[in-house]
């Protein structure tokens, strides 16, 4: 039984190879399924891999093969060189092994890339691929990984296609992903609190439907992984510092505020020396101005009330 064709384009292979071994001509697809070669190839899959059409070419396949073989050795020796023949126009683990699972942020950059609108646009500049699918429903990082790799694997365009996408990927992740780093700067991973300030100003301010069309929040880490995948697929470079500065001048505003909670400035005129005594007073204790400020006045005001 054949039953290892995942995409229209190996269906094709297939049946080319079919022809080609047995010399019989009139094989062909159904023509309310299939068209020409560029058609097939270019024909996106559905999300469950279509599988009644490639289950209906697969028993064509088996009704062929077992019509044209002499004998029962003979269809499986076929079939067994079919598979094989599939297999080398098919991508491999290491074709894919730049999917690195253990690397969030790359998992995180393709699967965004290839679910968003972003893709697409980057797609019509540089590729010819738009046929990947990914399911909305990717709600781990587990389950992004796996998505990206079956949306590869099921795409129905030519390995070397394929490879010269990933290689396209692999430039842009390098040159214009990797290298910015002022978002990495500006939010610590081991702060949790900041991250989760982070995500809920770019709900808020940018992208008020982030949180409920693309990721999911698993645990505490994905505030921070989702806030650094969120300015990672942002192509426009101008845009990314724009809304960079917007988020870092937020971020200070509110550490002033917290920083200030309970306090009041205040002014007072004193002996040109006094800034000199403070700051010798301040380096000796190695505490703050304001500290020892605060202290000499408590100091003074405890003895009234003695």
């Amino acid at each position: 039984m054949i039953d290892f064709l995942i995409n229209r384009y190996e269906a094709k292979l297939a049946f080319s190879y079919i022809n080609e071994f047995t010399e019989i001509e009139d094989i062909e697809l159904d023509n309310e399924d299939i068209y020409s070669i560029t058609e097939i190839i270019n024909d996106s899959l559905f999300p469950d891999g279509d599988k009644v059409t490639l289950n209906k070419y697969e028993q064509e396949i088996n009704d062929v093969l077992y019509n044209y073989a002499k004998t029962e050795k003979e269809e499986k020796e076929i079939k067994r060189k079919l598979r094989n023949h599939i297999k080398k126009h098919r991508l491999t683990d290491d074709d894919l092994i730049w999917i690195n699972k253990k690397d969030i942020r790359l998992c995180n950059w393709i699967w965004y890339l290839l679910y968003s609108k972003s893709y697409k646009e980057m797609i019509r500049r540089r590729n010819n691929i738009n046929d990947i699918i990914l399911y909305n429903n990717d709600n781990t990082h587990e389950e992004r990984y796996i998505s990206i790799i079956n949306g590869f694997k099921k795409s129905n365009y030519k390995k070397e296609d394929k490879i010269l996408f990933i290689n396209d990927l692999k430039s842009i992740w390098s040159g214009k992903i990797i290298t910015y780093r002022k978002v990495t700067d500006l939010i610590d991973e081991k702060n949790i609190e900041q991250a989760i300030w982070a995500y809920n100003y770019i709900v808020k301010t940018f992208k008020p439907r982030f949180d409920r069309e693309y990721f999911k929040i698993n645990n505490e880490n994905d505030y921070y992984n989702i806030v650094i995948c969120y300015f990672d697929g942002i192509i426009n470079a101008y845009e990314k510092n724009d809304k960079f500065t917007s988020l870092k001048n937020a971020w200070s505003q509110k550490k002033y505020r917290d920083d200030n909670n309970g306090k009041k400035s205040y002014s007072f005129n004193m002996s040109i020396d006094i800034a000199k005594k403070l700051d010798i007073l301040a380096a000796n204790s190695n505490r703050s101005k304001n500290y020892i400020v605060e202290g000499l006045i408590n100091t003074e005001y405890l003895k009234l009330k003695k």
